[in-house]
């Protein structure tokens, strides 16, 4: 990543043992800092990995269209590289809703793009609301040595996300259950359930969990009431999701108080789905939980950390491939372009 340099950058390539048949490559966008440093330091992924970073970060300027126009000029660049297909859209914390806007405008407008996508993997992203409608005290995170250029993008990402809402899905067919095969075995998802990886547990240890509502009313009308007018109502449910979820809370910045208040990235900590179960159109199949903090996940210090770190994205994509090729066989069957998978 630098001035002029190639956007997106292939961080990973397919191993030749899969070159004949690869999974969906990877497309990895940038966090509120906008750079993709973070994506370089993972292990092999086996498949091709693209990180896509802020081309703004450099001078600093903000996107007068945000959110859209950012994932607008993303998807344009992905076209130009010559991706088309299935491909899995992901990142971490503000890439997580850029990777949900852009999947977005795809479904919009499915011949309009040369990717479909086959699924999301949100790192650590919690449910979104507009900053201007949060009332409840927040802390600043306590972080230190943060370059200017990634405090200047932090200050644009605050700026932007102040009045942004999630985009709108006229929601999918109401489902009985969702089927699954990973890590060897089979599972069967009822409304309200995710499969599940807890922060201790192994590839072997997938189960099913059941999320609790949180929010009130139906999740569709929950989503739809909280977005913007103008992002326009997509047809069916997001892609299919998969949510890396951080199990310790950022620490947050020393204040007079005794206690202080939640950082804004830990106010839906608790919940296993970090908000989202209950306030938006469903879509998480699964949560895979690292023992990490939201600021501390990539640490290219920690050798163990990072080894742990890219074994859990790895297990979350070996979902996501297999609801890909469910996808694949449905695409061709019916002889139509999707825009994303559906139950």
């Amino acid at each position: 990543m630098y001035p002029g340099g190639p956007n997106p950058t292939q961080v990973q390539y397919v191993p030749a043992g899969k070159a004949a048949n690869p999974p969906p490559p990877l497309v990895l966008i940038h966090d509120g800092g906008g750079t993709t440093f973070s994506y370089f330091i993972l292990g092999s992924l086996a498949r091709d990995v693209w990180a896509v970073h802020n081309p703004r970060y450099f001078d600093g300027v903000p996107w007068e269209g945000g959110m859209d126009e950012m994932a607008r000029t993303y998807l344009g660049y992905l076209a130009d590289e010559g991706l088309s297909g299935p491909i899995i859209l992901g990142g971490w914390s503000l890439g997580g809703y850029l990777s949900l806007t852009m999947a977005h405008m795809i479904a919009l407008d499915p011949d309009a793009h040369p990717v479909s996508v086959a699924g999301i993997l949100i790192i650590d992203s919690p449910y979104h609301i507009a900053r201007s409608s949060i009332t409840q005290p927040v802390s600043k995170a306590r972080l230190t040595n943060i370059p200017d250029l990634v405090q200047k993008s932090f200050d644009n990402c605050d700026a932007m996300l102040r009045n942004w809402h999630l985009p709108r899905w006229s929601g999918g067919e109401a489902r009985e259950a969702d089927y699954f095969a990973v890590g060897g075995r089979d599972f069967k998802l009822g409304p309200s359930e995710v499969l599940h990886i807890p922060a201790a547990g192994g590839a072997g240890t997938w189960s099913t969990i059941s999320t609790e509502k949180q929010g009130t009313g139906s999740a569709n009308a929950s989503a739809n009431a909280s977005a913007g007018e103008s992002s326009g109502l997509a047809p069916g449910s997001p892609p299919p999701a998969v949510l890396v979820r951080c199990t310790r809370a950022a620490r947050p910045v020393a204040e007079a108080q005794d206690v202080a208040a939640p950082c804004l990235v830990d106010l839906f900590r608790g919940e296993r789905l970090l908000g989202w179960e209950g306030r938006y159109a469903e879509f998480i199949k699964a949560v895979v939980e690292v023992d990490a903090d939201h600021y501390g996940l990539f640490n290219r210090a920690d050798a163990a950390r990072m080894d742990d770190v890219t074994a859990r994205l790895g297990w979350g994509l070996e979902m996501l491939d297999g609801l890909s090729g469910k996808s694949r066989a449905k695409e061709e069957k019916g002889g139509k372009k999707t825009s994303c998978w559906f139950r």
